[in-house]
């Protein structure tokens, strides 16, 4: 696709040439192609970069998915059709307000130096879900805006302060032209046998996130006495490359939202005693079954849903974490012979892995930074945070899957 096929149906799209002096230079980068799972349509990882200039000063800056992204000037969607590309009309957000008084609670205005970036993944609302097709293949194109919610300086030298039109600033530019290729594809529908799902991939980490992961330790034995306890070693590896790896260069603190740590995300499987490594991978049965208890499952007991959300504070230690680049925290799990198969025997082999998961809630900073910031969880507390949405646009970071802790079963 070119500009030429997009630029005569954008009447206010904004080029470089509109930069403005006493700004922070500023351009939008997408990953240039993407397929995206209808149910599950997590889209492309934006960029927005500081050019290297000559001014050294730090600069604060607000850019949502909602308001910016999907706002008055957002982003456009066209559909790839025989007669050429048609724009896919929809109900826009509304725009960012012209001022804002920082409280130290905004996840989205965020502070950054030349040479650094903001990272946003874009999630599509639903007036543009209902009207996406799978198969058919879209442009996502950013026509460029402006912005009065920056300023000189840092977060904290602005707190309790407001920013925006206020500060009589020139408006900073984000330029258009970035573009981005992207097919729809149905939703993958698994069957009775892949109830555990795929584990997640390393690939599947989104560059510029916080990098982490999982390794296992503990025994080659799990006794019908005592059970097996196993040690899960979580770690923050740095900043995740495009090659998926972790970096260590200009990784920064952060906190955590560590729901994604509990027993829900791990696999206690045993190899099927039946299982002949000779038989194609396809067939039945597989290497490895997962033991479901329906019954002990369905009477875990009840909670109460219908209660208002509650605040927390993202210092407590009890729900976040609070880490710095290289550091490592611990969870424990224990288990017995009731968690397998009944018919399990002495012998047979079991194995324990971490699945992967995601961080619904994350930001950058430490505890000192963050000690006025609060976020809700839901009235059950143990699930995913509330408010802010989808960590107002932050990207997720992904977790692969870990190591696999192979054990026999012995009296």
């Amino acid at each position: 696709m070119t500009d030429r096929e997009i630029l005569p149906t954008c009447t206010s799209f904004i080029t470089n040439k509109f930069q403005r002096s006493n700004t922070p230079e500023l351009c939008m980068e997408i990953e240039p192609s993407r397929v995206i799972f209808l149910g599950n349509e997590v889209g492309p990882l934006i960029t927005i970069r500081r050019a290297e200039d000559d001014c050294r000063n730090p600069c604060i800056f607000r850019w949502s998915i909602g308001c910016d992204g999907w706002g008055p000037s957002g982003f456009m969607l066209f559909q790839h059709t025989a007669d050429g590309l048609k724009e896919v009309e929809v109900k826009r957000e509304a725009p960012s307000p012209e001022t804002l008084k920082l409280t130290g609670h905004e996840v989205e205005t965020e502070e950054i130096l030349p040479g650094q970036t903001i990272q946003r993944t874009i999630d599509y609302p639903d007036t543009f879900v209902d009207q996406l097709v799978a198969g058919e293949r879209y442009e996502l194109f950013w026509p460029g805006n402006e912005y009065a919610l920056w300023a000189w300086g840092t977060l904290r030298e602005h707190l309790d302060q407001e920013i925006g039109i206020s500060l009589g600033l020139p408006r900073a530019i984000i330029p258009g032209g970035a573009c981005c290729s992207i097919t729809f594809e149905k939703q993958r529908e698994f069957t009775s046998s892949e109830r555990d799902g795929p584990r997640v991939e390393k690939f599947q980490r989104i560059p510029g996130t916080p990098c982490m992961s999982v390794f296992l330790e503990g025994p080659s034995t799990i006794s019908k006495a005592e059970g097996i306890r196993i040690t899960a070693k979580i770690t923050y590896d740095g900043l995740t490359n495009d090659g998926y790896e972790a970096v260590h260069a200009d990784a920064k603190p952060i906190i955590i939202h560590d729901f994604p740590f509990g027993h829900d995300n791990f696999r206690l499987q045993r190899r099927c005693p039946n299982y002949n490594p000779l038989k194609n991978l396809k067939e039945d049965p597989p290497q490895w079954e997962t033991y479901y208890d329906e019954e002990r499952d369905a009477n875990r007991g009840w909670i109460m849903v219908d209660d208002p959300d509650v605040e927390v504070n993202v210092t407590d230690s009890k729900w976040f974490r609070n880490l710095q680049p290289g550091e490592t925290f611990t969870k424990s799990f224990h288990h017995d012979l009731s968690d397998l198969h009944p018919d399990t025997v002495a012998g047979n082999t079991c194995r324990f892995q971490y699945w992967g998961g995601c961080i619904d809630w994350w930001t950058w900073g430490d505890r000192e930074e963050h000690a006025n910031t609060v976020v809700k969880l839901p009235c059950w507390m143990n699930a995913c945070v509330v408010d802010p949405v989808d960590n107002d646009g932050r990207p997720e970071i992904i977790i692969p899957s870990s190591n696999s802790l192979e054990f026999i079963v012995v009296d």
